[in-house]
């Protein structure tokens, strides 16, 4: 419990009350040396709700869209531009569990995602390095950087890459769209020798 003596507001710093409900008691009255004022007292009660803060996710270039040609190397990275509001420092990550996911754009998240490995993709036209639709990055789970070669994708398609970022009950997440251009027709010459 705090009192504040002969004062009109009542500050607290960033970060100084930890989360929870509270109640704010405040009381005015007059005094005098000379008059007995002790029934002009106004007694007013208070309470402030202070919870937890938004985890913020960011993925470093997602802006726009993506376009990347084949056989091409994709690094994305999320470590500067994710942070816990709730904490002073922005490099503070303690706590943070990570999670990379990939679909087609065209595809809808599943309430279930499946754990998609670093396979080439194999041209059933569902999620983005195997055959089980839409999922979690099972190779980039726990890191702060995805990289991968366009290779292991098709090309021709706009890709979803999601980044999520939880800590106990909040999470936030970021969305970076990928597109890979067709790759360039290989270029063939021919010469001609004669032999005498």
């Amino acid at each position: 419990m705090q009192t504040v003596q002969n004062a009109t507001q009542l500050v607290s710093a960033p970060y100084a009350v930890p989360v929870g409900i509270y109640e704010v008691r405040i009381t005015a009255s007059y005094w005098s040396s000379y008059f007995q004022l002790s029934d002009k007292t106004v007694i007013v009660n208070t309470t402030v709700n202070v919870t937890w803060s938004e985890l913020v996710a960011g993925i470093e270039g997602s802006q726009s869209i993506i376009n990347a040609s084949a056989n091409e190397t994709v690094r994305l990275s999320a470590y500067n531009l994710t942070y816990d509001l709730s904490i002073p420092s922005t490099g503070d990550k303690s706590g943070m569990i990570l999670e990379w996911r990939c679909k087609r754009a065209s595809e809808m998240w599943p309430s279930q995602l499946s754990t998609q490995s670093y396979l080439p993709h194999n041209g059933t036209s569902s999620g983005c390095f195997g055959d089980v639709g839409p999922g979690i990055l099972g190779f980039a789970a726990g890191l702060w950087e995805l990289t991968f070669n366009t290779g292991y994708l098709e090309p021709l398609v706009y890709y979803n890459i999601e980044f999520v970022v939880t800590k106990g009950s909040r999470s936030g997440s970021e969305i970076a769209s990928l597109f890979i251009r067709e790759p360039l027709a290989p270029v063939l010459a021919i010469r001609s020798v004669t032999y005498h």
